[in-house]
Order: structure tokens, then C-alpha cells, then sequence
């Protein structure tokens, strides 16, 4: 019973661990895709404004060099930002689940099995299997000549 209750454990733990980082993904894709997209609009207008006026004063080539750098300096805030950071409800769904599974694995099969039909000991269960199988046979010849002893009453 005890490897049984360790398995739904395994099962709920994980079901929590991936169910919290799923809800973590999905909060990081929809942050990143309304900020991508106002990121992408604001920097058509900034990339249009700022190059017309550096293209004033120091050329096409120097305006585009700056603003590539602007870009740069953008994209390593924005990844900075939006970091993965670890999570503390899948770490501790990891750890309850790595727990369960080493204490399972401590747990011998046959002696749940015997816990469960109430046996203490291999060789309680076999004797009793044994005795459960000359039992059924010895009812079955009972009610073979039962059987057989009311049939030929009634031939008579």
C-alpha cells in the first residue's frame, strides 16, 4: 500500500511541477510578445526620427552606426530583463518527487504485495495458497459426486 501512495505522490508532484512552469512560460511568452510589439513600433519611429536628424549633421553612414548601436544596447537590456528565473514551487515538486522515488526504491515489491492480503511472511502466503487450492479441489470432487449421485437417481 505504502508503494502506492509514494507513486500518486511521484504523480501529484510532477503534475504541480509541470503545471507551475507551464504557467511560467506562458507568462513569459505573452510579456515578451506585447513587448516585442511595442518595442518593434516604437523603434520603427525612434530608428526614422533619430536618423534624419544624425543624417543632418554627420551622414547616412555615421547615423546608421549609431543607431546599430543604440539597437544593441536595447536587445541586451530587454534579455536582461525577461531572464528566466528559477522557479520555487517546481523546485520543491522536484524535490518532493526525487524523495518519493528513492524512498519507493527502498521498498521491496513482494513484501507490499504480502502487506496488502495481510501475510506477513513468503511462506505464510504459499501455505495458505496451497491450502486454498486442496480446499477448491476437495469442494469440487464433493460436488462432482454430488452431481453424479443425483443424476443417477434420477435414471432410476
Amino acid at each position: 500500500m505504502r508503494s502506492l501512495r509514494l507513486i500518486g505522490v511521484i504523480a501529484q508532484a510532477e503534475g504541480v511541477r509541470l503545471r507551475a512552469e507551464a504557467r511560467a512560460m506562458a507568462q513569459s511568452a505573452r510579456v515578451a510578445a506585447v513587448a516585442s510589439l511595442f518595442g518593434l513600433i516604437a523603434l520603427g519611429l525612434l530608428h526614422a526620427a533619430a536618423w534624419m536628424w544624425l543624417a543632418e549633421d554627420h551622414g547616412p553612414m555615421a547615423a546608421t552606426l549609431v543607431l546599430a548601436l543604440a539597437d544593441a544596447v536595447l536587445m541586451v537590456l530587454i534579455l536582461i530583463a525577461f531572464r528566466p528565473r528559477p522557479n520555487r514551487v517546481a523546485q520543491q515538486a522536484t524535490e518532493l518527487r526525487q524523495q518519493s522515488i528513492a524512498a519507493l526504491r527502498s521498498v521491496s515489491p513482494w513484501q507490499e504485495a504480502l502487506g496488502l492480503l495481510g501475510w506477513r511472511s513468503p511462506a505464510r502466503f504459499i501455505g495458505g495458497q496451497v491450502a486454498e487450492h486442496v480446499w477448491r479441489r476437495a469442494s469440487r470432487k464433493d460436488d462432482d459426486e454430488q452431481t453424479r449421485s443425483g443424476s443417477s437417481r434420477r435414471r432410476r
